[in-house]
């Protein structure tokens, strides 16, 4: 890959994080997924850069965050790049992944005549080294854009670890909910139960109806009417309670429970992202 301008972030496992950010008139990249790390190699290797490049080190940004649980590391950052600018946010080994949300920033409403055209203003990647246990997820950004990100990546063992190398995500939809889960038949009033202990609601009906229309939707692969309802259900639930912290202990209680809870909880654990 060529580029101008790129920004790696490497998270480290005590959540600190690292920032190289690369300039170069012209400078070619790759991500390493066949080979393991050698001597020569740099902090941020699977990353390799060739040419003529100028590297500053630097600590992130105050808009830049991590939390840190049991094999799991949240990460949060705004993007104010332009055009051409590629991200790679690389994670500690074995972490991989899990739940991937992104909010855009609301326009300065003057200067639009007519309607409005939109694009995409970029891809995403996911890169796997399976022999180092490295992964990254990569921002090819094409236009000036201002975004927010934020993501859970879970610690994976060996075994588990993927051995695809590059996967483009063009539905990130179903890369938050995991394709493990599709194998739930429907949501039962009995999985709503802990729901309904913490947020005290009588009245599950409508959560209830809403959740199996979300995992029949994903099922047939209906991506903009599966998001559609992702978002009536967050609706739901945050009008449920009065502060973010709950939805998060349900979403953890709901983790030992079977298929159908558990994605449940999944559910839960993206709308409290």
């Amino acid at each position: 890959m060529i580029t101008r301008l790129m920004v790696i972030q490497k998270i480290n496992k005590d959540g600190k994080v690292d920032v190289f950010q690369i300039t170069s008139d012209n400078f070619q990249w790759t991500f390493e997924n066949r080979r393991t790390k050698i001597e020569t190699d740099k902090n941020y290797f699977p990353f390799s850069l060739f040419g003529d490049i100028n590297i500053f080190q630097r600590q992130p940004g105050a808009e830049t965050k991590t939390y840190l649980k049991e094999n799991e590391i949240t990460f949060c950052d705004d993007y104010g790049v332009p055009g051409g600018t590629v991200i790679g946010i690389l994670f500690p080994k074995n972490y991989i992944p899990d739940i991937i949300k992104f909010k855009d920033k609301p326009f300065i409403p003057v200067g639009f005549p007519g309607q409005v055209t939109t694009r995409p203003p970029g891809q995403i990647q996911i890169l796997y080294n399976h022999l180092e246990k490295r992964c990254a997820i990569i921002f090819n950004i094409h236009e000036n854009i201002v975004f927010g990100f934020k993501c859970i990546a879970k610690v994976v063992t060996d075994e588990e670890y993927p051995r695809n190398e590059n996967i483009i995500a063009d539905d990130l939809f179903d890369i938050s909910l995991s394709r493990e889960f599709l194998n739930v038949d429907a949501i039962s009033n009995d999985d709503l139960k802990l729901i309904n202990e913490t947020l005290n609601q009588a009245d599950l009906e409508e959560i209830h109806k809403t959740l199996n229309e979300l995992l029949n939707s994903v099922k047939a692969g209906q991506k903009e009417k599966s998001k559609s309802l992702l978002n009536k259900v967050g609706t739901l639930l945050l009008n449920g309670t009065s502060v973010a912290s709950s939805l998060t202990t349900i979403a953890d209680s709901y983790k030992t429970g079977g298929t159908a809870q558990q994605f449940i909880g999944r559910i839960i654990e993206y709308i409290s992202l």
